[in-house]
């Protein structure tokens, strides 16, 4: 079927990144339509880098415009709460580090333009994110191009489905092309920051504490203590610790501390000045989603993502139990965080992703 024939609805931010995307689906002759999304209730002093506030929102609409494309704005304010930002809460109350961009991408942001895409018949969806989709019917998902923007590990949950009607079309341009093009097209975004997820701001609250006011939820204080079990201090709650964290511990200390683990049960947190333990050389990931049927249950050899700054690194990866998998690296990873993604690559190819519960076999 001819691209003039073919519809995609394109996710915008009123960022660069979204804006030349939608650029270049109208170039290609698609039918294009834009949507953007209130997620939070933006407050002023975010609007210069929110991605839903009212400048963003602005921005997407003069895009549109300039492009000459229908823009459409969808209040999901009370989804966003209710999917993600409870659950991100749910996991911090668990003494989990929660990874809710990803949650997002899947659940609200691309489902919103699933549901859109279905209400208008269009073919395709898309969005600015630096990655890449080849194939049709079985996609696969690949890295950016620009490996400094790659925000393939956030789409690493997306489904089968979703990916199949994706069109990714920045993926294989630099940072620094996309804002050439959009000074070439003359885009209103082109000038404008990233927004740096400040959908998840509150005010310069931490995002923890923001989400324990919003939820009412009682802070659990109790003590920090070493790896022996002695008590080293109090805490506020462990909500506002992670594993690896070795600033705000509020411990008087001639020792460099770095947080090892939280027991969520007796509301501790456990700090050591050895470092080494916080090396692990595997975990276990529940819940995993894959691309492709061929990966689930049979070992294999692939590069496992444990957070989204973080270098893959060579791992086994063997079936436990149905949906589960114990990752074995090669070399031992810091901060293995239960309640983060773990993207499990192929190269620069996405094969799945699950979420870390446990990580075990560090140094005594």
């Amino acid at each position: 079927m001819s691209p003039s024939r073919e519809k995609v609805v394109v996710g915008m931010s009123g960022g660069v990144d979204s804006s030349v995307a939608a650029a270049l689906l109208v170039e290609e002759g698609f039918e294009v339509e834009g949507l953007s999304l209130r997620l939070q209730p933006c407050q002023d002093d975010q609007e210069n880098r929110s991605c839903c506030g009212i400048q963003g929102l602005a921005c997407a609409r003069a895009v549109a415009d300039k492009l000459g494309i229908p823009h459409l704005v969808r209040d999901l304010r009370r989804r966003f709460a209710q999917v993600v930002l409870r659950g991100a809460w749910d996991d911090y109350a668990r003494g989990r580090t929660p990874n809710p961009c990803v949650v997002c991408n899947r659940m609200v942001k691309f489902k919103a333009l699933q549901e859109r895409a279905e209400e208008i018949g269009a073919t395709w969806i898309a969005t600015g994110h630096h990655a890449r989709v080849i194939g049709t019917g079985s996609a696969e998902l690949l890295r950016g191009r620009d490996g400094d923007k790659d925000q393939a590990y956030f789409l690493c949950r997306l489904s089968r489905e979703q990916l199949a009607m994706t069109r990714l079309p920045i993926g294989g341009l630099t940072k620094a092309e996309v804002r050439e093009l959009a000074r070439k097209l003359e885009l209103p975004a082109a000038g404008r920051p990233e927004s740096q997820d400040a959908c998840l701001e509150s005010l310069g609250l931490g995002f923890a504490e923001a989400l324990r006011l919003r939820f009412g939820a009682p802070a659990r204080p109790g003590e920090v203590v070493d790896t022996e079990g002695n008590v080293l201090g109090t805490h506020a709650g462990i909500h506002r610790f992670t594993i690896g964290q070795r600033r705000g511990l509020g411990i008087a200390s001639g020792d460099r501390l770095h947080v090892v683990a939280i027991d969520h049960l007796q509301a501790r947190v456990i700090a050591t000045a050895e470092e080494q333990r916080l090396f692990s050389t595997s975990c276990v990931l529940s819940d995993v989603v894959w691309l492709s049927e061929a990966q689930a249950g049979q070992s294999f050899e692939a590069e496992v993502q444990i957070r989204s700054r973080h270098r893959a690194a060579g791992a086994l990866i063997e079936p436990v139990v149905d949906r589960a998998v114990l990752v074995r690296f090669h070399d031992m990873q810091r901060a293995v965080t239960p309640g983060q993604a773990a993207a499990i690559y192929k190269g620069e190819r996405l094969l799945g992703a699950g979420w870390i519960e446990s990580a075990a076999g560090g140094l005594p």
